[in-house]
This record gives structure tokens, sequence and C-alpha cells, in this order.
């Protein structure tokens, strides 16, 4: 069946409410015979005569009179859609993003830049300092920050949605051979080099319940201090996958000997989700069509659930 058109139901309308196809004419700025041709190509869609004309004007018929109702309906519909647009577009507001380094650096440049184009009187400030995952969490039920990204096992209290995920890798000095997968015993001789961040307690943990010796021979606070000295040969680490990419040069990333996944969230208060801005932000973040679109998610350095 041929689909009738909106611009149809808007000439009837004004057929009708002006009382003849000129006067109908005038008031949409179109001429006579585009009015009567919508009219006409309603009529045949419908299969049934919507209008009786005389040199008075025009007056609806019984199933002119039932379409009427519908078509007014749909065009109230259509202008409220459009008018919601409108009122989204012109949203404003202040929202602060709190997140680990890598989340700031790979995920979060697509959203602000499709943020900028769609709702340009939202501002948006990133904090992507936050050493640890309790940190990120403690800013937004301190206010802080209305949205953190997270590690989801620590947004208890908190309104989480999941994101996505990455998983635990090692982080190996280029020029070390091994088997593929590792043989953990080949990293015998090789130091542990440990995150102090929070997080890496839990995969630290993961491996020792796997029967993986790891005691640290060094701690660093930096990703970046921890990769250099990997590159340099002094040492390996374990990295969750995103914060290693890309990978730094004389780095080699392999597969851990267990199975390990750090789940990402994004998480907020009960408050801070009633406010449009932050909804509109929060919409944008976990978008997948533009999670798959950054290099990190191509590159598989990030999995969406």
């Amino acid at each position: 069946m041929e689909k009738l058109k909106l611009g149809q139901l808007e000439m009837l309308v004004a057929a009708v409410d002006a009382g003849s196809f000129s006067a109908a004419a005038l008031e949409l700025d179109c001429t006579q015979s585009r009015i009567s041709h919508a009219i006409a190509e309603l009529e045949r869609i419908v299969g049934a005569r919507l209008l009786e004309r005389s040199r008075s004007g025009c007056v609806p018929t019984d199933a002119g009179y039932r379409v009427l109702v519908k078509a007014r309906q749909m065009l109230r519909l259509a202008g409220s859609l459009a008018q919601a647009v409108k009122e989204e577009a012109v949203v404003s507001g202040h929202v602060r993003i709190a997140c680990f380094r890598s989340a700031g650096t790979h995920l979060l440049p697509h959203v602000l830049e499709a943020l900028a184009e769609s709702h340009p009187g939202i501002r948006i400030d990133v904090n992507d300092g936050c050493p640890d995952y309790e940190d990120i969490v403690a800013a937004v039920k301190q206010g802080m920050a209305e949205i953190g990204i997270t590690r989801e096992d620590t947004a208890a209290g908190l309104e989480s949605t999941p994101l996505g995920y990455d998983n635990y890798v090692l982080v190996l000095p280029a020029g070390l051979r091994t088997s593929d997968p590792v043989d953990w015993r080949m990293l015998a001789g090789l130091p542990f080099i440990q995150s102090q961040n929070a997080g890496s307690s839990w995969i630290v943990e993961q491996c020792r319940a796997a029967g993986l010796p790891l005691k640290a021979a060094r701690r660093l606070s930096s990703d970046s201090g921890i990769t250099a000295m990997v590159a340099r040969g002094l040492g390996f680490a374990i990295f969750p996958q995103l914060a290693t990419f890309p990978t730094p040069p004389g780095i080699r990333i392999a597969a851990l000997p267990i199975e390990a996944r750090r789940p990402i969230a994004l998480v907020t208060t009960a408050d801070n989700a009633r406010n449009k801005a932050v909804r509109i932000v929060l919409r944008q973040v976990r978008e997948k069509a533009g999670l798959r679109r950054t290099d990190a998610y191509r590159a598989g350095a990030i999995l969406l659930p």
C-alpha cells in the first residue's frame, strides 16, 4: 500500500479550515493545483472521496470527517516531535566527568565532538587524573562530578550502567622471547613492576589464586613510568588493555595465562540522573555506534557487552 504523506494531510486540513482550495493555497504559500493534486492523491490512497467541492468552497464528506480527526492528531504529534528535538537541542548545563586516564584519552573525545555539534549549550569538563577507581566514585558521591567512568564493581551506592570491558594483558619488553601463550615460568627471572593504583591489587590476587606467583619488585603510580621501565627491559607489568593503547615503542602485549576482564561502567547519583543535561551526556557516552568508531574499539582494546 502506498504511504500517505504529512504534507497531504496538512493540505486537507488547510482546505477544510480555510473553506476552499484557493484560500488554502494562499495560507500554505503554494499553488491551488498543488492542493488539488495532493488531496486527489490522498483520496486515492484511502480509497474514498474526502471533500465535496462547490462554488462556495469545500466541505468534508463523512469519510473526510473521519480522516480529518486522524489527520489533526498526526499533525499535532509531528509538531510535538519537532518541538521536542528543538527543546533538547538548546539544553544548557555544566556536566563534569571523572574517569581514569585511558577513558578520557580514548573513549571521550568522540563524545565531546558529537555533543559540541548536537548540544552546544552543554559545557563538559573532564577530570581524567583520578588515581584510583574509588576516587572516581567519591568524586560523584561528593558532588565534584556528575558522571563517573570507573570499574563496575566499585560503583556501590550509585546508579550504574555497563559501558564495555577490556582484558588484562601482560606488558613485556619487545625483545623478550616467549611462547604463545606465555609460559609463566619464562617470566621467572624478570621483575614484576606493580602499579600502586588500587585496581592493580585485584588482578594480582586473581593471578595468585590461579597459582601464578606474583611478587612486586617495584611499585609505581604512573602507567607511563611503568611502561618506560618495561621498554628498557627492567621488568614486566599487567595492565588493562586500554591502558596500553596504543602500544608504546619497546613494548609487546601478550595475553595473560588466565582470563581476566575489567568491566567498565558509567555511574551517577539518582539526583544527577534527573538532570536533563546529565541524561543527554550519559546517553551519548553509552551510544554504541559512537564507541565502535573509536580507534580503541577497532583495535580490540575495548569490547562492548
